[in-house]
């Protein structure tokens, strides 16, 4: 999971950059299963949450390289003037996963 804080009025600048430059890269990737992009509504102000799925954690850190379990992310160029603050990475293990019933 990677989130960041968004400067205000920027959300929709910053899907439509990780939509054209950041998810192609990623949805290529060897082993990349799944994800979404997510943008919060509450009043704490804009983050954007990606949220990727990978066959293990082997293809996960073939992607990210050797240094894919920091937490802090440095955001690249282009990002830089619609954040509002450093992104922030999570790695999770899946446990269980509910369907729903119909």
């Amino acid at each position: 999971m990677w989130e960041t804080p968004v400067k205000s009025g920027q959300i929709d600048a910053l899907i439509d950059y990780v939509k054209a430059e950041v998810w192609p890269g990623v949805t290529a990737a060897k082993g990349f299963v799944g994800g979404e992009v997510l943008r919060s509504f509450g009043e704490g102000g804009d983050r954007l949450l990606l949220v990727t799925r990978w066959e293990s954690t082997e293809s996960l850190s073939g992607f990210l390289g050797p240094d894919w379990q920091a937490h802090q992310m440095t955001a690249v160029p282009a990002e830089e003037p619609l954040l509002a603050g450093s992104p922030f990475v999570d790695h999770w293990d899946l446990v269980t996963n509910f369907e729903a019933r119909v």
